[in-house]
């Protein structure tokens, strides 16, 4: 009898289909300047990984374009049925048209509250802070502030709306540029649950 190749291939890939399920989520969010995509992936009960890409369109008075990418790791604990909570860092790296690049490694935290009457809607927020010993290259105080209430059409789409706010100061000819606007405004958006 012949000895079948495939059969520990197919046994291997069983065996990972068939282990822990983690959550994995992708979201998109809009407004008139700005693009966010985001995907998140919890790697265990209280961790999460969430890796974003952000393309603004007129960075405020210098018509100024850019990209932001960001890569963080949180903890996520549960404070009670209600509200849970997040603490961690990422690595922000933004690239500016006519601005200078910079680097930030900001430390934040959130808050998430699901009201018991409608366990459908959520309002949540977050802040995270690079300050200038955590900036590199021509950033100075990475600043992100987020705001968004949300709404669960099914286990599979969550609905958004909310206010972005990524801001930092830049070394810039000899001088100083402060609060240039990374993402500002209201923003509306989805995300994919699978």
């Amino acid at each position: 009898l012949r000895k079948n190749p495939m059969k520990p291939r197919i046994v291997a890939l069983l065996a990972l289909c068939a282990g822990p399920v983690f959550a994995d989520s992708l979201s998109l969010d809009l407004n008139n300047d700005a693009l966010r995509v985001n995907y998140a992936h919890d790697f265990s009960r209280n961790y999460t990984s969430d890796f974003a890409w952000i393309h603004v369109k007129d960075l405020g008075k210098s018509n100024d374009s850019g990209n932001t990418f960001t890569g963080g790791i949180n903890l996520r604990q549960k404070i009670n049925n209600d509200v849970s909570a997040t603490i961690g860092g990422k690595v922000v790296f933004q690239q500016h048209d006519k601005y200078p690049d910079g680097t930030a490694m900001a430390v934040g935290v959130g808050v998430r509250f699901t009201p018991p009457a409608n366990r459908s809607v959520g309002i949540s927020g977050s802040l995270y802070y690079a300050p200038n010993v955590l900036s590199f290259g021509d950033m100075n105080n990475y600043r992100e502030l987020e705001l968004r209430g949300e709404y669960a059409f099914s286990d599979q789409l969550t609905g958004y709306v909310g206010y972005r706010n990524n801001r930092a100061d830049y070394d810039y000819n000899g001088g100083s540029v402060n609060s240039v606007k990374l993402y500002d405004g209201v923003m509306v958006g989805g995300e994919f649950h699978f």
